[in-house]
């Protein structure tokens, strides 16, 4: 058997933890340790066996016809509605169509922030059939150790994917992360078939008593009283209206201020993809993450510390593809450490109340060629500094913050180094 790190899982896990969304459709075998795990939290669980059923169908000798994925759902479950679906690895095995009609067919199962979880295989080869998967706690499952031969599917791009699941998009990836297996990308979707359901997470069916468990029993966590954060707030306050892309941690949190008041929220955990490009050896970066959103406009992104773990060129990249994302005056929001030492890895934000931000942080590392204030703004480009904040009080003496605008005008012109930018 394989052993698999299963961040993906894991976000599940912890947010059917800190919630009370308990219904779960497994499209696979049961899985002992999953049944144990997920009864433990109450949960309600509904198995329809897809997995055996296309394992079955791709290893017969006689397959004349394709796979019918329109008859593979109970329709006893008519009236059942979940909050998470269990896919497994089964989107690897199937057509576009298959994946659109099989779409069709949970529709009826879903609500407004039903969580869809999936497991891609990257490689040329994999296994003839889904594997067989099993859970052994909240962070691993074990995989069986199949031979794996040429895909019997192309390999999709996320984009295609995205476009047979109506209603649906990215909320997180994750791949290359310690203890995920080469060659497995994890996906979680959500579901939000309408303008109704507004945030990526639910204010309504998140348990607000337990949404701080997570950062106040680290002994890590630093309560911050960030005045960049205080004007994101303000500007949120001054319409309800106004869209956030928070490039963040997939961990941060399952609610916090800013989702409270943003008009939609939406998260793309863009760390994921510095950890692929590094395990690669790479400086470029596959930003395919944030190809569900290339028709959005965001009035607010937040960077947090993100820009601290990347090179000069993986900003430059940044810099280009949030420019897409942007209309005059976007704010973008970054914290940048001050010190030769950072985390390992992005800290973990929670804007508590007003400007009072809790961060949870990483074992820290000497960072000799850390990014500079100057580098960021030489390479975001398509930005201006609007404002700058550093050792005020409250503020954590290790972070400077920054906010800086778009600059449409940054699109036709060539950024030469200013006098002020080499002090």
């Amino acid at each position: 058997m394989l052993v698999h790190r299963s961040p993906a899982f894991t976000a599940i896990y912890n947010e059917i933890k800190n919630s009370d969304r308990n219904r779960v459709l497994d499209l696979g075998p049961m899985s002992g340790g999953c049944f144990r795990l997920l009864s433990q939290l109450s949960c309600k669980i509904h198995v329809e066996d897809i997995v055996s059923l296309l394992r079955e169908y791709l290893l017969s000798s006689k397959k004349s016809t394709a796979f019918d994925i329109s008859t593979t759902l109970d329709e006893s479950m008519n009236h059942d509605q979940f909050d998470v679906i269990l896919a497994w690895d089964i989107f690897n095995y199937l057509s576009l169509q298959q994946i659109q009609q099989l779409s069709e067919n949970l529709k009826p199962f879903c609500k407004p922030n039903t969580l869809l979880y999936m497991l891609r295989y990257v490689d040329k080869n994999i296994p003839l059939a889904p594997r067989d998967i099993t859970v052994r706690d909240q962070y691993t499952i074990e995989m069986s150790d199949d031979a794996c031969f040429a895909r019997p599917t192309v390999n999709y791009s996320t984009l295609d994917l995205l476009k047979v699941l109506p209603g649906y998009y990215m909320q997180d990836t994750m791949l290359a992360q310690e203890g995920m297996l080469r060659g497995i990308t994890e996906h979680v979707l959500r579901y939000a078939p309408s303008s109704e359901s507004r945030h990526l997470i639910s204010r309504s069916e998140t348990s607000r008593k337990n949404s701080h468990v997570s950062t106040a029993d680290s002994a890590d966590e630093k309560l911050h009283l960030s005045p960049s954060v205080a004007e994101v707030m303000s500007l949120l306050q001054s319409a309800d209206d106004l869209v956030v892309l928070d490039l963040g941690s997939a961990s941060n949190r399952a609610e916090d201020d800013i989702v409270e008041k943003s008009g939609s929220y939406f998260r793309v955990d863009l760390f994921s993809a510095l950890e692929r490009a590094r395990h690669n050896k790479s400086d470029e970066l596959n930003l395919s993450v944030l190809s569900a959103h290339m028709t959005r406009k965001f009035d607010v992104i937040l960077a947090w510390d993100l820009f601290n773990f990347c090179s000069p060129n993986q900003i430059l990249q940044l810099n280009r593809a949030l420019a897409s994302f942007c209309h005059p005056n976007t704010f973008l929001l970054s914290f940048m450490y001050t010190g030769r030492g950072k985390p390992q890895r992005p800290s973990k934000f929670e804007v508590r109340k007003g400007c009072e931000v809790a961060i949870v942080t990483s074992a820290l590392a000497q960072q000799p060629d850390a990014i500079t204030g100057v580098t960021l703004l030489r390479q975001l480009q398509n930005f201006i500094m609007d404002k700058t904040y550093a050792y005020r009080e409250g503020m954590d003496r290790d972070i400077i913050e920054y906010i800086f605008v778009y600059n449409e005008k940054a699109e036709i012109a060539v950024l030469q180094p200013t006098a002020h930018m080499c002090e």
